[in-house]
C-alpha cells in the first residue's frame, strides 16, 4: 500500500490516491488473467469508495 502522508495535506493526498488507483485499473484491464480481473474489480470498489467521501464532490463538480 502506498501512504501519502507528509507535507501534503489530506485533499492533495486523496487526489494522489485517486490517481494511483486509476493507473493500477489501467493496467489490470489490459491483462487476461482472472486473478487480475479480480483485482480490477477490488481496485473499482477503492475507487468508489474514495469518490464517495462529501468533500471531493464540490472539487468533482468544478472540474
Amino acid at each position: 500500500m502506498i501512504l501519502y502522508e507528509y507535507p501534503l495535506n489530506e485533499r492533495i493526498r486523496t487526489y494522489l490516491r485517486l490517481g494511483h488507483l486509476f493507473e493500477r485499473l489501467e493496467q489490470l484491464i489490459q491483462r487476461d488473467s482472472a486473478l487480475d480481473h479480480h483485482f480490477a474489480l477490488m481496485t473499482l470498489f477503492e475507487l468508489l469508495e474514495t469518490t464517495n467521501r462529501t468533500d471531493l464532490k464540490p472539487d468533482a463538480l468544478k472540474a
